[in-house]
């Protein structure tokens, strides 16, 4: 997904009720229909500082799987390379090119039931985080922004940092 040319990034920021209501604020500007409001289910009370530790080990998580995925990435076009080589070797009539399309075949395979398997994997990881971090789930519900402002604005309630994000 390409950002178009001088559009604003996306800012995300949290904040904790006094009641313990966790809401993730995402802005693409200042004016008010600008701004979309989640809330979350919580185990327990929560601190900013949980929302930070989770930031960082779901950021973890994100560079290990990215990391893996590019391996696998790189595997499945060795494997599709093994067997295109070898099927157009074997059509100009030379016999060792039937060497490399079963090892390109298999390649590829494991590395596409190795990428459904990471995925899964992936997803398992991440959701675990977030109930390590006190999250009844990872989707928010949606929030009227009036709802959310007057909470948000409430004596007690503490505001994070804003952060700039590639996705919100």
């Amino acid at each position: 997904m390409s950002s178009k040319k001088g559009s604003k990034p996306w800012t995300v920021q949290w904040h904790i009720a006094a009641d313990g209501t966790v809401i993730r604020q995402r802005s693409k500007g200042d004016q008010p229909h600008q701004q979309l409001y989640g809330s979350y289910t919580t185990s327990r009370r929560l601190e900013l500082s949980d929302r930070y530790a989770l930031d960082d080990r779901l950021a973890r998580d994100t560079k290990f799987f990215g990391g893996f995925v590019s391996v696998l990435l790189f595997l499945s076009m060795v494997g599709v390379g093994g067997l295109v080589v070898g099927t157009v070797l074997s059509w100009l009539g030379v016999d060792a090119g039937g060497y490399l399309v079963l090892p390109g075949v298999i390649v590829f395979i494991v590395a596409l039931i190795a990428s459904g398997g990471t995925h899964g994997l992936m997803m398992s990881r991440w959701n675990r985080r977030w109930t390590e971090a006190g999250f009844e789930s990872s989707n928010p519900v949606t929030m009227s922004a009036r709802e959310a402002r007057e909470i948000v604005a409430a004596p007690d309630a503490v505001s994070g940092r804003r952060t700039k994000v590639k996705r919100a």
